[in-house]
């Protein structure tokens, strides 16, 4: 039930992205403790009852000495309730402690990639075992507290006796006769024991009020509505009108936060719209108002309300496809968002296959190739965010689910960035303006108006926040603002066309037209598209059966059996050395024999009084009571020991553990999903940092006393008596038997339960990352259901866990009432050969025995299935590594140069790459140079092995044949960190990370503040002008270093992330770059200026350039031109596009620039040549 309402309500609360550690935490530990909790409750009914008929019987052995003793209680009360406050103000530092750690880690595991890639690994261990340290500080306070409580509810039981019986003894003057003696001993054993379990209990019940609160905190936190200004009606109307809106609620400082003041905009319903703007403006911004994702302070928002997917019963034409109201929504997000499985439900959506629309779809979106190319098609698994295919493939898929859609209006967020300018234009014409999208609202934020604007109807034009321009297309032509040749418009309006763009101020190409249907047939064989990245190949190795998808993501393993012994030992060694084990087994024993002597010295007493009638009660009662002191000295020192080493285990197990991982090669991150990996990071280190060693001392104690209690019976009592030997053995073979069906059953439960919980983690990490699309598409009641089903999978085997307890409790519960009856009967049987002193020895341990079998059992099960968490750990500790040791290091190497690399040359001979050694080359035989401080952009089809090369210079994949050399040292022999550590890549979807603008781009803390204001506006994030800040009525948020950037850069553009890794790059200065579409989700012409200052800049550095613009690499020195694996031309750019007969000839002449890309390359050629 709590994991449900946690769930549902991430559906509705706003900004939650941030919080996918707090709210995992909710689900994995929060809940379960008030669970645990739950099931233990009803002892705090029947503790008082217990310990009432207790004192009742006290009362009439010793009379008002018992009453002396219960004072002793009432003292300690005080002490108990200041430990309890402290206690739970712990644990709420404590949890606050491990969110912000799982959030850490949630962090790294989707920005595993820029972290390999920039050799941070280190930077990130130290960042997390920081919040670790913390988390262990407010744990180690935690044991100490519950030493304290352990030390209070131990000597409770211990201090009623002794004050009892010298009240008894010496105050009242009686007797301490062996009948009442042994009697009352059993009495406040069973006092001592009931007051043990009200000591777990009540930091049980310490530990679950604290969730509960946070729980309570988070159900009652702010939704997303903002229903008192968005008004959602069914009429004809999309737009804003008088509205202010921001990305989040303002606070106090309300002047810096950016903010779209006074909007009013009305897009029309079934026609194209475009919103474009500089990078930053606040386009994306419009969209999530729109959506109702950003805060809207004043004014009205107006956009239909959208009902849940609809799902008719019978199978549907395309004319039925749409739903007839205005009421339905579907969205594409810049930062794509997709679900792991295959590619197909990823399209579907949840909506019913429909096969024929199906297909268009896939075709308008030029899915229909890529399919081909993959092992799969179109059931190709595609992992976490849809880690193996391109960013252009991601980008088509999202664009494909909005248009296989239901939905009437389509929000569109910079789709077409990610994809060349041929591919582009195949969207433009068979998608956006094609059947598939007649009749259908869009709404479209793109930087490709020449592509765009001549379909459109309505335009947007933002700069800084302001609404430069708006109107219809053609109006706007007609007064200049914008410039598109008139019969374009014209034609476009006759035809009825619509089509969804964003504005640029440039004119559309006039041979725009000539994009016909014969040019694309053509460029579908050369696409520009970035390939998948080929880990669609890094798939499960194991043969499938025929017409069966191929599984990307393994499926969970699960150990069998007993615990190995391995796993005790790995544990058991991370708690300490031998000598921490010698001296654990010394406290033991030291307890062990207080609590005999304590016994062995009640019996002498008691014995005594039979015999002497005068005797020194002082002497007595004082050994008594020192040994009884003994015993909880020893206790507590044994327990606070045990808590020791279990928190040198868990600090020793999370360090080995986080190491692997973080250090495990890129397919493993690809084979597991996310939620797999949180789940050992989260709970089962929950487990191993506050129940094992509970657990552990629980066992340890009560096979102790266990064993105690059997040698003493059997050295006092079953020797003499062969019925006791036979009975006792009787008893033991079924307890043997009983016990192991139960270990059997709640260990293997206990791992269906811990497999079962991954799944969860997975679906709210995989939810909160695309809560607005799933919102958009209004689907939440689909994603309800899943989880309701991932939950019932995961409940499933705790409730027959619990069966088997019950099972247990009954049979021990029936076998405990059974051997008492049998030790008096052989008691009676023996009368004449039994004491007084002997009888209740008899009774009492009879009446002991069963209880402390069956909490023998039920502590060793609990340990077991505690150890799994072990288990899991050690699972992954023997995970595959990357080789970071090489034969060269360079800052240790005499004979290199310390600021390796110097030149930055790149020599490829006869490179052979591969994914698995079962697997095809996907580099077949190149051999290429470049020289230093030359510029050279890689082209060429999807799969053609572009990212390879980048993957294979920093060495993700290691060569199978042929070397790489980077100024003439083999890179295979170098040190990973080294290696990664001198290049810098830029990547298509840059990550930042959860700190603020100063941490991001600089990561180790080595530039002044001056340095890095100049990076920020060299990459014109800031501008050049000390007059900004007083001239622009909006405040530019990199004008303070120390502004947040929240977890991955959501708070910011994916153009300005992509500017920040610049920014970066131009702080380092490295020798080489690697730019993977670095400059893809910015306008034109902020590309334009980027790419002066690059070659400004990085005049000096070796860049390799995978582009989808071929504006952007035209201007270089070589264009190497990709194949399957191959090189098929590597020469100026002027050379190739100067030969009809060349590929990249053909490329640049179905670009529709081929005029602008020769004059470009010819203008560089005479440069050279100068």
């Amino acid at each position: 039930m709590l994991n449900s309402e946690i769930y549902s309500k991430s559906l509705k609360i706003k900004n939650n992205v941030n919080e996918i550690g707090k709210i995992s935490n909710l689900m994995a530990v929060d809940a379960n403790r008030i669970s645990q909790f739950m099931i233990w409750w009803a002892s705090l009914i029947e503790a008082p009852v217990q310990i009432g008929i207790a004192l009742f019987f006290l009362y009439k052995l010793l009379n008002s000495a018992c009453l002396f003793g219960i004072l002793v209680l009432i003292i300690i009360l005080p002490i108990q309730r200041w430990t309890g406050k402290y206690f739970s103000q712990n644990q709420e530092h404590l949890m606050k402690t491990r969110d912000y750690r799982v959030s850490l880690m949630n962090e790294i595991l989707h920005g595993i990639r820029m972290i390999k890639f920039n050799a941070w690994e280190g930077n990130w261990i130290t960042r997390i075992m920081n919040a670790r340290n913390i988390e262990l500080k407010y744990l180690k306070k935690s044991f100490i507290l519950m030493s304290i409580f352990n030390l209070l509810w131990i000597a409770s039981p211990i201090l009623i006796t002794t004050v009892s019986f010298l009240t008894y003894t010496k105050i009242q003057g009686n007797e301490l006769t062996a009948s009442i003696a042994f009697t009352s001993v059993t009495i406040f054993n069973e006092i001592r024991f009931i007051l043990n379990d009200l000591a777990e209990l009540f930091i049980l019940a310490l530990q679950a009020i604290v969730s509960l609160i946070r729980i309570e905190k988070f159900l009652n936190s702010d939704e997303n509505e903002n229903k008192k200004n968005i008004i959602f009606k069914n009429d004809d109307k999309i737009g804003f009108e008088n509205a202010t809106i921001t990305w989040n609620k303002p606070e106090e400082n309300i002047e810096d936060i950016f903010i779209m003041k006074d909007l009013n905009i009305e897009f029309p319903i079934e026609q194209l719209s475009i919103i474009c703007g500089p990078t930053g403006s606040g386009k994306t911004l419009l969209l999530m108002a729109l959506l109702g994702e950003a805060e809207i302070s004043s004014g009205k928002v107006f956009y239909p309300n959208p009902p849940q997917q609809i799902h008719e019963n019978h199978e549907l034409t395309n004319s039925e496809w749409i739903v007839d109201n205005n009421n339905s929504i579907a969205y594409v997000a810049q930062h794509t968002w997709l679900q792991s499985g295959p590619i197909r439900d990823n399209i579907l959506f949840n909506l019913p296959f429909n096969k024929e629309r199906y297909d268009q779809v896939v075709k308008s979106c030029a899915l229909d190739k890529d399919f081909e190319s993959f092992v799969d098609g179109e059931l190709t698994e595609i992992g976490d965010q849809g880690v193996t295919l391109s960013g252009g493939q991601k980008q088509r898929v999202s664009l494909a689910r909005a248009v296989y859609s239901r939905a009437k209006h389509i929000l569109i967020d910079d789709a077409l960035s990610a994809v060349d300018a041929n591919t582009a234009n195949y969207l433009i014409n068979e998608c956006i303006s094609g059947p598939l999208m007649n009749k259908r609202t869009i709404i479209l934020v793109t930087h490709h108006l020449n592509l765009t604007l001549p379909i459109a109807k309505y335009v947007v034009m933002i700069n800084n926040g302001q609404i430069v321009d708006k109107g219809e297309v053609s109006e706007l032509n007609n007064n200049g603002s914008i410039n598109i040749p008139r019969e374009i418009i014209s034609d476009n309006e006759s035809s009825g066309s619509t089509c969804n763009s964003t504005l640029q101020a440039s004119p559309v190409k006039e041979n725009f037209e000539e994009n016909s249907e014969e040019n694309f047939e053509t460029s579908k064989s050369i696409t520009l598209d970035m390939e998948v990245i080929e880990e669609e190949k890094i798939i499960n190795d194991t043969t499938i059966g025929d017409n069966k998808p191929r599984a990307l993501i393994k499926e969970e393993g699960k150990e069998s059996g007993m615990v190995k012994l391995n796993v005790y030992l790995k544990y058991f060694n991370s708690n300490g050395s031998y000598l921490f084990w010698i001296t654990a087994s010394i406290l033991f024993m030291s307890t062990r024999v207080t609590q005999t002597l304590e016994g062995w010295w009640l019996n002498v007493w008691s014995s005594l009084t039979q015999n002497i009638s005068h005797y020194n009660i002082d002497y007595y009662i004082n050994i008594y009571i020192l040994l009884t002191m003994l015993s909880v000295f020893f206790g507590v020192i044994q327990f606070s020991w045990l808590y020791y080493g279990s928190l040198q285990a868990s600090k020793k197990l999370y360090n080995q553990l986080l190491v692997r991982v973080i250090k495990a090669p890129l397919r493993f991150f690809d084979t597991t999903p996310i939620g797999r990996i949180l789940n050992r990071f989260s709970k089962d280190f929950e487990i191993i940092d506050s129940i094992l060693a509970v657990i552990n001392d629980g066992w340890c104690r009560i096979s102790n006393n266990c064993n105690h209690q059997s040698v003493k019976f059997i050295n006092n009592f079953i020797l003499s008596f062969i019925e006791f030997i036979i009975a006792a053995i009787i008893f033991v073979i079924i307890y043997a038997i009983v016990g192991t069906l139960y270990a059997i059953a709640s260990r293997e439960l206990k791992r269906l339960d811990s497999i079962t919980k991954s799944p969860l983690y997975s679906q709210y990490t995989e939810t909160l990352t695309g809560i607005i699309t799933i919102r958009a598409f209004n689907i939440t009641d689909q994603f309800m259901n899943e989880m309701l089903t991932k939950i019932d999978n995961n409940i499933r085997p705790f409730y027959f866990l619990w069966v088997a307890n019950r099972w247990l409790q009954i049979w021990t519960n029936g076998m405990g009432a059974f051997f008492p009856f049998i030790a008096s009967v052989l008691i009676l049987w023996n009368l004449q050969k039994i004491d007084a002193s002997l009888a209740g020895l008899a009774l009492s341990f009879s009446m002991t025995f069963t209880t402390q079998i069956m909490w023998s059992i039920r502590k060793y099960t609990q340990l077991e299935m505690s150890l799994n968490s072990i288990e899991r750990v050690v699972e992954f500790l023997n995970i595959e590594q990357e080789n970071y040791q090489g034969e060269i290091k360079i800052k240790e190497n005499e004979n290199s140069e310390k600021n390796w690399p110097m030149n930055g040359n790149i020599r490829f001979e006869r490179l052979k790459v591969r994914y698995a050694e079962d697997l095809d080359y996907v580099l077949r035989n190149i051999s290429f140079e470049i020289n230093g401080k030359e510029k050279v952009g890689i082209v060429g089809r999807t799969g053609s092995g572009k990212s390879t090369i980048s993957l294979s210079l920093f060495r993700f994949l290691e060569a199978a044949e042929g070397k790489i050399f980077i100024d003439d040292i083999d890179i295979s022999k170098l040190n990973l960190e080294e290696l990664r550590s001198n290049l810098t890549i830029i990547p298509q979807d840059p990550i930042l990370f959860t700190g603020t603008i100063r941490s991001n781009l600089d990561v180790f803390s080595q530039y002044t503040d001056y340095e890095i204001f100049e990076s920020l506006k060299r990459v014109h994030l800031l501008p050049s002008s000390s007059k900004f800040s007083s001239t622009n009525e909006l405040v530019n948020i990199f004008s303070n270093l120390d502004t947040q950037i929240s977890e991955e850069g959501n708070n910011i553009s994916q153009g300005q992330r992509q500017l920040l890794c610049l920014a970066r790059a131009l702080l380092k200065k490295p020798k080489i770059i690697i730019m993977d579409e670095a400059t893809a989700s910015i306008d034109f012409d902020m590309d334009e200026k980027i790419q002066k200052m690059i070659r400004n800049e990085f005049n000096d550095c070796t860049i390799i350039c995978i582009a989808h613009r071929l504006q952007t690499i035209i201007d270089y020195d070589k264009i190497l031109v990709l194949d399957r694996g191959s090189v098929l031309e590597f020469d100026s750019p002027y050379n190739l596009i100067s030969n009809p007969n060349s590929i990249f000839y053909q490329m640049c002449e179905q670009s529709g620039d081929f005029d602008i890309l020769k004059s470009l390359a010819l203008k560089e050629q005479k440069r050279n040549l100068t």
